[in-house]
């Protein structure tokens, strides 16, 4: 019988890689707004590049994976990766001003690529390893993204505490280091491919056929909004909208987001048999809209970060579990599936901070974040859908 654990070792780490690519970037934005001039819309463009870029590779990933094989396309992701970190930090020093912008724009889509690879192929690689252990599996794994970034904006919050303020390009050079020990990892691994799975595989055109597939797609944009405007925003709106330090912001923003999203993920794994995850979707939902309404209406600075912060709670669930529940609803869907639905959720992800930023340059951060309550009430409307049908199908 085939040892795993390395595998499933190195599929956590990927997702600490996953983390650095989604969090690095918005930690430099106060820098890039002193430094070079740019506003919250240009700053938000480099979010929407982001998640786009993981978007189209969401698309592809399925087809390029089955056809080239998960281990060589998990090796070629981090390497990207790495190659983008590097070039994020080398291009300060070989552009001038004026073409820095555009740098840091394809410096992002390269480290993109590897984004979008990572998030469609790692989840069904562990789902076939641990499949057998529920919710939790998944979790657990989603947890690591968590605990990353908790780590990456800790570190990268106290390297440019103490570098020179010239320096900041020796962050994302240093964090090169994280993404090329997973593609170690992963070329001396053994790999389970999920398309040699024995369950029928399930045709994507009969997929986007059927309604709950949809609605499953549906529930990962807006899961993605929820989180990652949040996450993308916490920081400087700490700075610049309730009047921080940009070391606290970090520290009481997107960091504490971190932690209480990786605890509740890790808990629910240990726990799931006792906490039923559809009713935990639809409480989280409410919670995160209430945060992000204490966040952009409470008049108390320590009141507003509690909630940015307490939002990781509220939105911990949610991906990994909408990913969790269409693969047991759907199980021969495959690498197709988890491909699609990454493709809903990098859609949320790419289109809700872009959206905060839009409003917080006409209308102020506060503003931003009472229109980003939408996104968990999406969520929360798109549930009840699905239980409304669920119980006319049990009724018919």
């Amino acid at each position: 019988m085939i040892n795993y654990t390395r595998t499933i070792r190195t599929c956590y780490l990927a997702y600490c890689t996953q983390s650095l690519i989604v969090n690095v970037p918005p930690l430099l934005f106060t820098l890039f707004a002193r430094d070079y001039g740019l506003n919250l819309e240009r700053l938000g463009r480099l979010v929407l590049i982001n998640f786009v870029t993981q978007l189209v590779v969401d698309a592809l990933a399925a087809r390029l994976a089955d056809s080239v094989g998960y281990r060589r396309c998990l090796i070629a992701a981090h390497l990207a990766a790495a190659t983008g970190f590097a070039l994020y930090g080398l291009f300060p020093l070989l552009l001038p001003q004026n073409l820095l912008y555009s740098g840091l724009c394809l410096a992002t889509v390269i480290f993109s690529i590897g984004g979008g690879l990572i998030e469609v192929l790692v989840s069904p690689i562990v789902n076939q390893i641990s499949g057998h252990l529920g919710a939790g599996a998944m979790t657990m794994l989603h947890s690591f993204y968590c605990w990353g970034q908790m780590l990456t904006v800790l570190l990268t919050t106290i390297l440019l505490r103490f570098l020179p303020g010239g320096l900041w390009y020796v962050v994302p050079l240093l964090w090169t280091a994280i993404p090329l020990a997973t593609t170690y990892g992963f070329a001396n691994s053994p790999m389970a491919e999920p398309r040699m799975s024995d369950t029928p595989t399930i045709p994507l055109p009969q997929l986007l056929r059927s309604g709950p597939f949809w609605l499953a797609v549906g529930l990962m944009a807006f899961s993605g909004a929820s989180e990652i405007a949040m996450a993308q925003w916490a920081s400087l709106f700490a700075e610049q909208g309730i009047g921080v330090s940009k070391l606290m912001g970090d520290l009481l923003g997107p960091c504490l987001f971190a932690v209480f999203m990786a605890l509740v993920r890790m808990l629910y794994g240990k726990f799931e048999s006792k906490f039923p995850l559809e009713r935990f979707l639809r409480w989280g939902a409410l919670a995160c809209i209430a945060c992000y309404l204490t966040a952009s209406l409470s008049k108390s600075p320590a009141l507003a970060l509690a909630a940015c912060a307490l939002t990781g709670a509220t939105v911990a669930l949610m991906w990994p579990g909408i990913l969790h529940r269409s693969a047991g609803r759907f199980p021969g869907g495959g690498t197709g599936l988890f491909g699609m639905l990454a493709l809903g959720g990098d859609l949320g992800c790419s289109l809700g901070p872009w959206f905060l930023g839009f409003i917080g340059d006409r209308a102020g951060l506060r503003p931003a974040l009472l229109a980003g309550a939408a996104f968990p009430a999406g969520f929360l409307a798109l549930m009840m859908v699905g239980r409304r049908k669920e119980e006319g199908r049990e009724e018919a």
